[in-house]
């Protein structure tokens, strides 16, 4: 099995409430080392997930996640 060259990245995901529209959100800049751009993306967006607070006092809240900018090192 070859190994995969990986590349450093900043990925800016916003996270936000979709009911009040993407400017609602607090934006985070990631460093990532990634193959390429789009896994830099997917994976820095599922890490977002995974610190998102989505539920509070047993209620589910509205989030949702975008990347705003992705920049090689």
């Amino acid at each position: 099995m070859a190994k995969t060259e990986l590349k450093p990245y900043n990925v800016t995901i916003r996270v936000f409430d979709p009911t009040k529209g993407l400017e609602s959100g607090q934006d985070y800049v990631l460093p990532v080392d990634s193959p390429d751009v789009e896994h830099a993306i997917a994976s820095t967006t599922a890490n977002a997930a995974s610190f998102t607070r989505k539920a509070e006092g047993g209620k589910a809240l509205p989030v949702a996640f975008t990347c705003i900018r992705v920049e090689a090192h």
